[in-house]
Formats: structure tokens, C-alpha cells, sequence
């Protein structure tokens, strides 16, 4: 017999007394190569694997090569109060002055008008912009009236209605809405004949009413 015989029958001999040994160390090195795999595969994602969401302002790249930012939602857009005309035609008797004094018939003296007094045709009133009935009364000085306030600090006042207003205190009111007529209710100002007397505030402070009003019919 050769001795590459007498070698191989050996080694034969010892792989049939330690073959389950080397079964053991066979399934060891598996494991060991299917959890390498996995940490090398996981290492290519941040926080072991997970999906990462994309950042808004991170340009989304198309399939055709360009690239552009994902669709955000725009942020609503508070549209400006508006004020429009409270009459339909209407024609202004006195002007707003804080400055110059402005002759009053009725009281027969000098002072300031911190308001715009309006004439028209029909003598119908409307609401000037969206709002709530804050106050409906009567007083001598002012006659029938109405206060409506508005978003962003604003309040208008309808002086020398015909009537009470029938609205109830805490109405939404719109724009282009019936409050009254005209008259000459207000005492203060009754020799100026049927009239609208406006006022508008913001922030509880009388501005002239020509710098927000629009001109438009009802």
C-alpha cells in the first residue's frame, strides 16, 4: 500500500471520529455570516434600518431628473377688512375735522365733527363691513343708533336713524346690510336736515372715516 493510501485512510479515520465537531463549527460560522450580512445591510440606514421621512424643504428629485420641493399646504391668508359706502349714492354734508372747527346750526357754535354725515336719495343705511351688533339705542345727542364692531380693533357708529334698529345686540351682521333710514333724530345735529352720521373707531379711537371707506354700490 502507497503511502497516499495509508495518508488518506487516516484522515478518513479522523473525519469519522470528529465529524461532530466539525457539524458544530460549520453551523457557527453560518450564524456568524447571515449577522454580519444584516449589520452591514443596517449600517446603510440611519437608526438601524428605519425610514426616514423627507424634510419639506428638501428638493424632491423626479424620475425625469428634475428636482423640486414637495407640496406644503400655503398659509391662509387673512384677507383686509374692507369698508364700503354705508348709503347707496350718497353724498357727504360735512366732512371729518379733528383739526378746524366746523360751524353746528343746531348748537350755534364752532366744533370739531369727528364723523362723516351723509345725504342720498333714498336714505336707506347700510352696514359698511362684516361685524356684530354691539350696541342698539337712543340718546338725545345721537337719536336711534347703532355700533358694530369689527375684526382688528375697528367699531363703526350709524347716528340719527329713523328708527330702532330691530337687530338684536350680539347679531353677525354683513356687509350691505339694512340697518335704518336716515333722519334728523339726532339732536345735536337735527337743523342739518335727514341725515346719516359715521363714525368710525379703532382700537376705541375716532378716525376719519375717507382714509378705510371704498366706494361701491350695495
Amino acid at each position: 500500500m502507497s503511502k497516499f493510501s495509508v495518508a488518506m485512510k487516516r484522515f478518513g479515520g479522523f473525519m469519522k471520529r470528529n465529524a461532530f465537531y466539525f457539524l458544530i463549527v460549520l453551523c457557527i460560522a453560518s450564524v456568524a455570516t447571515v449577522i454580519a450580512l444584516a449589520v452591514t445591510r443596517n449600517n446603510g440606514l440611519p437608526d438601524g434600518g428605519a425610514t426616514v421621512s423627507p424634510n419639506p424643504d428638501t428638493p424632491v428629485i423626479n424620475p425625469d431628473g428634475d428636482t423640486k420641493k414637495p407640496d406644503v399646504d400655503p398659509e391662509p391668508v387673512d384677507e383686509k377688512l374692507k369698508f364700503f359706502m354705508p348709503c347707496n349714492d350718497g353724498t357727504v354734508s360735512k366732512n371729518f375735522s379733528d383739526t378746524a372747527l366746523v360751524w353746528n346750526p343746531t348748537l350755534k357754535q364752532y366744533s370739531a365733527h369727528l364723523a362723516l354725515d351723509f345725504t342720498s336719495e333714498d336714505q336707506n343705511v347700510f352696514c359698511s363691513a362684516d361685524g356684530t351688533i354691539k350696541e342698539i339705542g337712543y340718546n338725545n345727542l345721537d337719536g336711534n343708533y347703532v355700533v358694530i364692531s369689527h375684526k382688528d380693533g375697528y367699531t363703526t357708529r350709524y347716528l340719527s336713524l329713523a328708527e330702532p334698529c330691530t337687530l338684536k345686540k350680539g347679531a353677525s351682521v354683513k356687509q350691505g346690510q339694512l340697518l335704518g333710514k336716515m333722519s334728523t333724530t339726532q339732536g345735536s345735529e337735527s337743523q342739518d336736515g335727514a341725515h346719516l352720521h359715521f363714525e368710525v373707531l379703532k382700537d376705541d379711537v375716532l378716525i376719519n372715516p375717507t382714509e378705510l371707506l371704498i366706494t361701491s354700490e350695495k
